[in-house]
């Protein structure tokens, strides 16, 4: 089992302390199972998502986004953990029917459950931030494939609360 790396990683301007033993990568106190593929297909907690990291920019989904990494010592059987660290950010985009979070802040109401059909522009979820209430609509028309946030949890902006395929 490779050793236990602290480290700082900087995505999207925002700054996340992570911690990275095995399979298992916390980022901001979240864990999260990452597996990483050779095709740079990365499972996050079973979600895939295409990753791709080059200098200081890690595009994800075919979103390009600010990266940066800090104290993280690598090592020949360390250079498994900047791919698994990327998409462990809770800013992470998946496809067309994903429902992300706007911006970091508390589900209220979850208000659809899986195999649940939606219209395009349903309200699936509640999200509180800023002392205001944030209805997240359905992207798209179809069935709800998997809901990732129960009433109470925080979330963090581009988190993926809700899939719809």
């Amino acid at each position: 089992m490779p050793a236990k790396q602290e480290f700082t990683i900087t995505f999207d301007s925002v700054e996340y302390p992570v911690v990275a033993e095995g399979n298992t990568v916390t980022v901001n106190g979240r864990p999260f199972v990452v597996e990483v593929s050779d095709d740079g297909t990365v499972l996050v907690d079973g979600i895939a998502y295409n990753v791709a990291l080059e200098e200081e920019t890690a595009t994800i989904e075919g979103h390009a986004y600010p990266f940066q990494v800090s104290g993280l010592v690598l090592t020949a059987a360390a250079a498994a953990p900047p791919p698994t660290t990327a998409p462990s950010a809770p800013v992470v985009e998946a496809g067309a029917g994903a429902v992300l979070a706007i911006m970091p802040g508390k589900i209220i109401r979850v208000l659809v459950e899986p195999g649940q059909e939606v219209e395009e522009g349903e309200p699936v979820c509640i999200l509180e931030a800023m002392k205001m209430e944030n209805e997240l609509h359905a992207p798209k028309s179809g069935t709800v494939h998997a809901v990732h946030v129960a009433v109470g949890d925080d979330v963090e902006k581009g988190q993926v609360l809700v899939e719809i395929e």
